[in-house]
């Protein structure tokens, strides 16, 4: 097999494609799945950058901004949706 043979192998087997259904759904493959280690009501946050869509996983993406949001001492070591949850109860009786 050639270098120019193997490169296209890769590329190729690398690229996995999916199909929009009329619900505006995707399916994620197995592979990916799996190398992910995605499990069934796992959030992704998801993002356009130029003509890409960025998906990445939830706890992740809060990783990433750790540090740089002071969270209120009432929510500290409180989940996600927890807060989540907290925020809408404030916001709907403001209303």
């Amino acid at each position: 097999m050639t270098i120019v043979s193997l490169l296209l192998y890769n590329f190729l087997t690398m690229l996995q494609t999916v199909r929009i259904s009329s619900k505006r759904q995707i399916t994620i493959p197995a592979q990916i799945y799996r190398q992910l280690s995605l499990s069934q009501g796992d959030r992704l946050s998801i993002s356009v950058d130029n003509s890409s869509l960025i998906m990445k996983k939830s706890k992740q993406l809060l990783n990433e901004l750790a540090g740089s949001v002071i969270i209120p001492k009432r929510y500290k070591n409180k989940s996600i949706d927890f807060i989540i949850k907290e925020a809408k109860k404030v916001y709907f009786t403001q209303r």
